[in-house]
């Protein structure tokens, strides 16, 4: 007899699926709109900490018998490539000075590089005990910022500041998260975390804003108003990330609804979703909303056509080459003759 499904992680990867789509939306105009800066406040508050986080729970799969599942790695890098690959045909094909490199990325290609990375890493560290390794890569991950010459090389400035994410996951088991995350009075703090949250990211809209590069990932020290403090600043988002991602885990429902079918549809959703958006706004669908609509709908509306994007990336058919992809078997290929 098989397991149970747990929905509660297919609800949560819904949910922060949807986020990166709409983070994505939100940064085309944050540098005009006010709506936009506070809904990128919200959402990079926590969305990409706790989207490692899971993939750190579930990266388990990587390995059997000790051993390292290199074909998933190899898939990941591949997925690398093509992606940079579709949006550099993207830029040029649309007049943008564009130029495609493998060993540079500051858009959302990283996470492939990174998940690849991971998964080697902790192969690599599989003899450091968790509590040592954990440790050691929260030192480094406050320090990277320190430097200028970390950042998009090879996204290990990514790489590193959300490794302790995705070491969280790797040791915790999904599980048990369930099992203490259930109790009444979790979800009404959990509510007032969220609505603080909220709150906070409109009506303090300024003083947050301003530590974008800390929220980013990929950003030295040196961009903030005091970068001293940058190690600080960095300690202080993950702990809030921390707080505001257990809410949002106790907060959603473990059961199954309309919509927890695009909890397994992450991957194509994520992979699609820039490509397109990168079309809509060269296409001018942006601009019509954001002008005709004015600053307060027009985001309103076009933050919805993330979720209508979304949704429409998740039918499960996009799933099929990518779930393809990931069971072939690199290693058998190579040996044959």
């Amino acid at each position: 007899m098989g397991k149970e499904r747990v929905y509660l992680w297919d609800n949560v990867k819904a949910l922060l699926i949807v986020c990166v789509v709409m983070g994505h939306f939100v940064t085309q105009y944050t540098g005009s709109n006010e709506i936009m800066q506070s809904m990128f406040c919200i959402i990079y508050s926590f969305h990409m900490p706790l989207f490692i986080f899971v993939s750190g729970l579930f990266a388990k799969s990587s390995y059997k018998d000790n051993k390292l599942k290199i074909n998933k790695v190899i898939t990941y890098l591949i997925l690398y490539v093509a992606l940079k690959l579709i949006i550099f045909i993207e830029r040029i094909s649309f007049g943008h000075n564009a130029t495609f490199t493998i060993w540079s990325e500051s858009g959302i290609p990283w996470y492939m590089l990174a998940m690849a990375a991971w998964i080697c890493m902790t192969y690599c560290f599989r003899f450091v005990k968790p509590t040592v390794l954990i440790s050691v890569s929260i030192i480094l991950a406050l320090v990277v910022g320190y430097s200028d010459k970390i950042g998009d090389v090879l996204c290990l400035s990514r790489i590193i500041v959300f490794y302790p994410m995705f070491l969280l996951g790797f040791y915790m088991d999904p599980n048990a998260i369930v099992e203490k995350t259930r109790a009444p009075w979790q979800k009404a703090v959990s509510v007032c975390i969220l609505v603080a949250l909220v709150l906070l990211s409109f009506f303090a809209r300024e003083a947050l804003y301003q530590f974008r590069p800390i929220l980013v990932a990929r950003n030295p020290y040196s961009q903030l108003a005091n970068p001293a403090l940058g190690a600080l600043y960095r300690a202080v988002w993950y702990v809030l990330s921390m707080c505001i991602s257990c809410a949002i885990v106790c907060i959603l429902p473990n059961k199954e609804n309309k919509l927890s079918y695009i909890g397994a549809s992450t991957l194509p959703i994520y992979f699609i979703h820039r490509p397109i958006l990168y079309i809509l706004m060269d296409v001018g669908f942006g601009a019509l909303i954001m002008t005709n609509l004015g600053p307060v709908y027009g985001p309103i509306v076009f933050l919805l056509s993330a979720v209508v994007l979304a949704l429409v990336l998740s039918v499960p058919i996009l799933n099929k080459p990518f779930n393809a992809l990931m069971k072939v078997k690199y290693t058998k290929l190579l040996k044959e003759d």
